[in-house]
């Protein structure tokens, strides 16, 4: 498990994915604990984004089709495949019945893309 921060690349950068106020969202830099996540590592190549601070206990999920916070990790909805695209540089990946989208922060909004585009779906991980 690691602290990392993530930063929106392209258009978007210099905003962070953010947990803060309980909710999703970009935030510009890093403001506090809000846009740190704890990655966790499970089986078969799967990671959770766990929140930290006032969120603690919650983790981002994209179950039912939208981004959002759950109460612990309730199946796939909550697991991602992180894929490393060098650099430091990584996308999310969906599983269950959300499989085919990606975390996005394109368009200057939180959301799930189909499949990866481009930067609008890349995010730079930093150690916090």
């Amino acid at each position: 498990m690691s602290r990392i921060t993530l930063e929106a690349l392209g258009k978007e950068t210099g905003k962070y994915l953010s947990h803060a106020l309980d909710k999703v969202w970009l935030q510009n830099g890093v403001q506090g604990e809000g846009e740190v996540f704890v990655l966790e590592q499970l089986k078969g190549g799967r990671v959770a984004l766990a929140c930290t601070g006032g969120e603690k206990g919650k983790y981002l999920s994209h179950a039912f089709d939208k981004l959002w916070l759950q109460d612990g990790i309730q199946g796939e909805g909550e697991e991602w495949i992180m894929k490393d695209h060098g650099k430091g540089n990584v996308s999310f990946d969906c599983l269950g019945k959300e499989v085919g989208k990606t975390l996005s922060h394109a368009f200057d909004k939180m959301w799930l893309q189909n499949g990866y585009q481009g930067e609008g779906e890349l995010w730079a991980k930093r150690n916090a």
